[in-house]
């Protein structure tokens, strides 16, 4: 009776003893990739209280951002911002954009910037076309001159107030374009 007993559990007992071992070489080798990940998001440098400034290839200043801290990471080739303030030059006509917001990210070495949190990005000198876009995420791309966003973004210019989703803005012409659901007022000045 007792050998009919082993013989019946011995391949239960086998498969269950096999799955323990699968189920702990699986937790080892979870275990092994999450360190793995966390060293390669290590910061290679960060900066607190900084400004950088990029030039135009005659070497005019065609850029500067400020921000708290700059945190980069060389695996990801990003740099994480936080509170950023910058200026965008543009050669093209002389003008400047200016912006800020909450936390921003820097990808392919200044090429776009994600800006998000009470995003700014505004032309504010700009006495006769001043234009202002508020959102929660804008995308720029300084070298491209252009600026966009998928979520709902406000602009508040000389007349004009309007609100949309998603908007694609070409800085130095100001060619704006709002793609869903845009309201909006338009003013006309008094003489």
């Amino acid at each position: 009776m007792l050998a009919l007993f082993r013989s019946r559990w011995l391949p239960i007992n086998s498969v269950a003893a096999g799955l323990v071992l699968l189920l702990f070489w699986w937790l080892q080798q979870t275990q092994q990739q999450d360190a793995e990940s966390k060293v390669n998001w290590i910061p290679d440098y960060y900066l607190t209280n900084a400004t950088i400034s990029q030039y135009d290839k005659q070497g005019a200043l065609s850029s500067n951002i400020s921000a708290k801290q700059f945190t980069h990471i060389q695996e990801l080739g990003t740099t994480d911002l936080l509170q950023p303030r910058f200026n965008i030059y543009l050669s093209s006509n002389g003008s400047a954009w200016f912006g800020k917001a909450d936390e921003g990210l820097i990808l392919d070495s200044g090429a776009q910037i994600n800006l998000t949190g009470n995003a700014l990005v505004t032309n504010g000198p700009d006495i006769l076309r001043p234009l202002s876009l508020n959102g929660e995420s804008l995308r720029l791309f300084p070298q491209r001159n252009y600026a966009e966003s998928d979520k709902q973004v406000t602009l508040v210019a000389k007349y004009s107030h309007l609100t949309g989703t998603g908007m694609q803005l070409t800085l130095d012409t100001q060619r704006l374009l709002f793609l869903h659901q845009v309201k909006g007022t338009h003013s006309v000045p008094r003489n």
